[in-house]
């Protein structure tokens, strides 16, 4: 798996303001994400969503923040830090074998999982993991990146997806992005 994980130091270009002009988390998120939610990002790296997606749930949310590596959530902390939302946010630090999402148990309302779909050794137990955690009417929003992931394999992550039950509402269109929602029934 370590092979497949994007480098800790990658993870300050993923999070480059500048990324904003291309997918820009509140108006993707917006639809999903209210005040009150508990929301999770599983793959969170240094928050590129999930900062705005602690802002987004206000004091009374929660926000899940999975990871597999230390550093990515060791720079997310101090971020939230930094933004002043850490008292929402919760850091996970998962490995190859659990997503840290079996304690949610159908409490979660929105789980965003970009970019990681690609990197795990097995994607269905991922979706599998991600709905369990839902609540029933929970979605899930799954982006992999166009440039390292072709559509016939985005089309295969998302019919495992539909395989553990998941109905598609969606394909916004992001740019350099392949994206779908996904709905728990």
């Amino acid at each position: 798996m370590a092979n497949n994980v994007c480098p800790v130091w990658v993870g300050y270009f993923l999070s480059n303001p500048l990324r904003k002009m291309l997918q820009n988390p509140e108006s993707l998120l917006s639809p999903y994400v209210k005040p009150g939610m508990t929301v999770a990002d599983v793959g969170c790296a240094m928050g590129f969503f999930t900062l705005p997606m602690a802002r987004m749930v206000g004091a009374d949310g929660r926000v899940i923040c999975v990871d597999i590596q230390d550093g990515m959530l060791k720079n997310l902390k101090k971020r939230a830090q930094k933004a002043g939302i850490e008292n929402v946010m919760e850091y996970r630090l998962c490995d190859e074998n659990s997503f840290c999402l079996a304690q949610d148990a159908q409490n979660i309302d929105f789980i965003m999982a970009s970019a990681v779909g690609h990197e795990v050794p097995d994607v269905s137990r991922l979706f599998q993991e991600i709905f369990q955690a839902l609540k029933p009417g929970g979605k899930l929003l799954f982006s992999e990146p166009a440039g390292h992931v072709s559509q016939e394999m985005f089309n295969s992550e998302q019919a495992e997806a539909e395989a553990c039950g998941f109905r598609i509402l969606s394909t916004p269109e992001v740019r350099r992005a392949r994206t779908v929602v996904l709905e728990k029934e």
